[in-house]
C-alpha cells in the first residue's frame, strides 16, 4: 500500500495509464457534492498495488492525467457518486468509465441489493467490512489502521468483479447497453457540476 499527498507521483500515474484498467473510489465528509469535501482517493492496478491520495490542494494533475485518459478504464462501483466529487472538489473530469454497480442492476435487475459488500461476497466470496469506520472521520492527519484496510478493500477487487461481471454482461448479450449507459455517466456529471439544466427532462 502507498500513501501519497497532493497528487500520484509521475511514475505511479504512468504505471496506472500504461496498465490500461484502474479501480477508482473516493471516500468524503458526506453525500452532498456540493456541500461535503473530498478526502481521500484510492486506486488499484495490480503493478502499483493499492495508492491513497489525499491532502490535496488544488487539481492534481497526475491524478487528472489518469482519469481523463480514454485509453485506461476507470472502474469504480456506483460511479455517478465518485465522478461529481472528483470534478466538483478537485477538478478531475474523467473519461472511459465502468460501473460495476450498473453492471449488476442490468444483469440481476430484481436483487435488492447491489451494494460492493454483497457482490464482492456473492460473486467472488470475497468478505470486506462496512462497519462504523465508513463514517469515520477521512479528515484527520493519520489514518487508523481500521481507515487504511477499509480504503484497501473498496479496491483491490474491483478489478477482478468487474472481469466477471463484464463476462456476465457478454454472455447474456448486454455488453452494448452496458457500455452506453457508463459513457454518458461521465457527462451526466460534467453537467450536473457545472449547472447545465437536464437536457433530458421535458
Amino acid at each position: 500500500m502507498t500513501l501519497v499527498d497532493g497528487d500520484l507521483p509521475p511514475d505511479i500515474a504512468l504505471t496506472m495509464r500504461t496498465a490500461g484498467r484502474v479501480a477508482v473510489d473516493t471516500e468524503t465528509g458526506g453525500l452532498d457534492w456540493a456541500q461535503d469535501r473530498l478526502h481521500l482517493c484510492q486506486l488499484f492496478t495490480p503493478e502499483t498495488g493499492p495508492v491513497l491520495l489525499r491532502h490535496v490542494a488544488g487539481e492534481p494533475h497526475g491524478l487528472g492525467s489518469v482519469m481523463r485518459d480514454p485509453a485506461v478504464l476507470k472502474v469504480m462501483h456506483f460511479a455517478p457518486f465518485d465522478l461529481r466529487f472528483l470534478e466538483a472538489q478537485w477538478g478531475v473530469e474523467t473519461r472511459s468509465v465502468a460501473c460495476t454497480k450498473a453492471a449488476s442492476r442490468l444483469l440481476d435487475p430484481t436483487l435488492n441489493d447491489h451494494s460492493l459488500k454483497a457482490l464482492l461476497e456473492r460473486h467472488l466470496g470475497v468478505l470486506i467490512e462496512k462497519g462504523e469506520v465508513r463514517t469515520s472521520d477521512w479528515s484527520a492527519v493519520t489514518l487508523s489502521d481500521e481507515q487504511v484496510a477499509y480504503a484497501v478493500g473498496d479496491v483491490s477487487h474491483l478489478l477482478d468483479l468487474h472481469q466477471l461481471l463484464a463476462d456476465r454482461l457478454e454472455a447474456a448479450g448486454l455488453s452494448g447497453m452496458f457500455e452506453q449507459v457508463c459513457a454518458y455517466m461521465p457527462v451526466d456529471s460534467h453537467l450536473e457540476v457545472r449547472s447545465y439544466p437536464n437536457p433530458l427532462t421535458y
